[in-house]
């Protein structure tokens, strides 16, 4: 096989899914823009998933008018990874370097803490950076090194990387760390050990105050001495409102872990990175803190293009990274990993989630959207005071509690559309004028969302492209509509456009791969035959049909 690594930079990775994670079941769609793509024979893309040796699937490829390659993977099966290489019929391969490629089936992970110090394929250089993360099916990460102009030049274009600024002491000047973020670099890195400062030294405060001004988060090295997590700590309390990143949570003994986690859980403005923690370590992080504030992160390529795949292990000579993802995968309820391997990184850094086409423009969804908020205004004025103790689809919750958290909804959908924080809690308690309530607050949100709103809209679930964010807001009104509907006995019929379009965000938003576990949507159960489309998504969204 040829190692021969792409060392040209690329806007994309040169292995990537080309469908959203929703629709990577039964069969999705890849593209390759790899080493062989100038290729004018047939291209194959040979496929193992979750590790396993062969018999190997095998994807012919098709080439597009922009001269890149695409195939359909095969039903998965209910696995959790590809793992591939690319062919041609003259034998020659693109096997990623010799690390292969990997795409996870239902995620889109972000590697939190990555490096590139030069260009080539030495530890730290950017094409062995290049390979690792796709060998590891990371497609994003966050990249920092000293040299913040070397940076800027090595990624430019590179649309799978984000910057974050190096500072330390010795500078660069606040002004400078401020023009930086607003020119896209999206957090602060500091490394105490390899800048030879204590961590809590006054003399990083002019640049955590530039940090709090722009409401970024700050990533720290941790280690024995001038890198200790105690000091941290300091940092955290001095800048309550400032998110701190303990990168590797500790780099050495476990003792300083349980510190770090111990001071994660005092102080809220602390999360937790996990390069070089085994499985079962992060698994204890998980439980010791919880799940929204341990992310992902692997301090790609400080072992060089095999970062991902190192043999023999690299991971406290126990794992390396691909196994010990693998062991994560096969541990955790979905949430939790999806938690951990993108969305906490992707809402703490304010990366927007990658998304397909939408189903609808975003005028029509605008539409969808009014029209929904208008049949839920009809069906909560039709909701009987004797049925607010009934139960409903949604467990442990009685119509009256269904009532608040579809207001709750609604709000934080105008909050959305507004650029404000959705930090909206559920209503409780909901008895007397809730006719009322609702409809004002349906007006206020139908009103918001025809203001075009930000392209990048903080809704409850990460930063969101807007439109996608209102199919998700679209998706929880209808759903609910729905269930408060079946729960107190209302006949009037419901617009099936609006269960159609709702379950097409379904599919893109709450795929089954990412369900059960504590996520808000059960795993989807049969409907019967020929039933209407309201049965059909409550069915998706793991309701039991009525």
């Amino acid at each position: 096989m040829d190692a021969d690594p792409v060392t040209r930079t690329q806007a994309d990775l040169p292995l990537r899914w080309d469908a959203p994670a929703g629709e990577r079941v039964p069969r999705g769609l890849v593209r390759y823009r790899g080493a062989l793509a100038d290729s004018d024979r047939p291209l194959n893309l040979h496929l193992g998933f979750d590790g396993d040796g062969p018999p190997f699937l095998v994807v012919p490829l098709d080439r597009d008018d922009d001269g890149s390659w695409t195939g359909e993977v095969p039903d998965s099966e209910g696995h959790l990874l590809l793992d591939g290489a690319v062919a041609g019929e003259d034998s020659n391969w693109d096997n990623n370097g010799g690390a292969n490629y990997r795409l996870w089936i239902g995620l889109d992970p972000v590697d939190a803490h990555v490096h590139a110090r030069s260009r080539g394929l030495e530890p730290m250089g950017f094409d062995s950076l290049r390979i690792a993360v796709a060998s590891g099916g990371m497609t994003h990460a966050l990249v920092s090194w000293q040299d913040n102009r070397f940076v800027d030049d090595v990624t430019a274009g590179a649309k799978w990387l984000t910057k974050l600024v190096w500072v330390s002491p010795g500078g660069p000047p606040p002004d400078e760390v401020r023009r930086r973020l607003a020119d896209g670099a999206v957090g602060l890195k500091l490394h105490p050990s390899y800048d030879q400062y204590p961590a809590d030294t006054r003399l990083v405060d002019p640049f955590l105050s530039v940090a709090a001004e722009a409401g970024v988060p700050v990533t720290v090295h941790t280690a024995p001495g001038p890198s200790d997590p105690d000091l941290i700590r300091r940092l955290a309390d001095r800048f309550p409102d400032v998110p701190f990143v303990l990168y590797h949570t500790f780099l050495g003994l476990p003792e300083g872990r349980r510190r770090a986690a111990r001071h994660a859980q005092e102080s809220p403005n602390l999360y937790l990175e996990t390069s070089w923690c085994r499985s079962a370590e992060v698994r204890l992080l998980l439980d010791e803190v919880g799940v929204d504030r341990v992310i992902f992160g692997s301090d790609a390529a400080t072992d060089g293009p095999m970062h991902f795949v190192r043999s023999p292990p690299n991971i406290e000579m126990v794992e390396n990274y691909n196994q010990s993802l693998l062991a994560l995968a096969r541990r955790l309820p979905p949430a939790t990993l999806r938690a951990l391997l993108e969305d906490n990184t992707r809402r703490l850094f304010r990366l927007s989630a990658p998304v397909a086409a939408l189903p609808e423009p975003a005028e029509a969804l605008e539409q969808l959207f009014a029209d929904a908020l208008a049949q839920a205004e009809r069906v909560v004025a039709a909701v009987p005071r004797n049925r607010l103790s009934s139960s409903t689809p949604c467990p442990d919750w009685d119509v009256r509690a269904l009532l608040g958290h579809l207001l709750s909804v609604v709000r934080r959908a105008e909050q959305a559309a507004q650029g404000r924080p959705t930090s909206v809690p559920d209503v409780l308690g909901v008895r007397q004028r809730a006719t009322a309530r609702f409809a004002a607050a349906a007006a206020k949100a139908g009103k918001a969302w025809t203001t075009r709103p930000p392209d990048a809209v903080a809704a409850p679930w990460g930063l969101l492209p807007g439109p996608v964010a209102l199919s998700g807001f679209l998706l929880e009104v209808v759903a609910h509509t729905h269930d408060l509907a079946v729960s107190t006995g209302q006949r009037q019929p419901l617009d099936p456009r609006l269960a159609e379009a709702a379950q097409r965000a379904a599919a893109r938003l709450v795929p089954p791969a990412l369900r059960g576990g504590g996520a808000a949507f059960a795993d989807p159960v049969p409907s019967a035959p020929g039933a209407d489309a309201y049965v059909r998504l409550a069915a998706y969204l793991g309701r039991v049909p009525r």
